[in-house]
């Protein structure tokens, strides 16, 4: 589930929007500032830690709409299994009567 394409589209999507939110929290919105006035260096490391933190709690606990893809991917994994039995069944029983002929 976690080696699928679409999860870490998703998760780093994710850990961009909460590194993103944290960066901003530690800027702070309620005072005017400057870019020389920044802790860059801090808000890097506040941001940087967000992001792994994300990252980890996708690998823990997928959000819904991956948990929903891996649950269709095994329903139509069980219906191709499913439908391949019963051909080969088919060709079996077709095999079997031309061998009666």
């Amino acid at each position: 589930m976690i080696m699928t394409a679409e999860f870490w589209k998703s998760t780093g999507e994710t850990a961009i929007k909460a590194a993103a939110a944290a960066a901003l929290g530690v800027i702070g919105t309620d005072q005017l500032i400057t870019a020389m006035s920044v802790d860059w260096t801090q808000v890097g490391g506040v941001a940087l830690l967000a992001g792994i933190v994300s990252v980890l709690t996708a690998i823990v606990a997928p959000n819904p709409d991956i948990r929903a893809a891996k649950r269709e991917a095994v329903r139509l994994e069980a219906e191709a299994k499913a439908a391949a039995e019963k051909k080969a069944a088919a060709a079996a029983k077709r095999k079997a009567a031309a061998a009666k002929k």
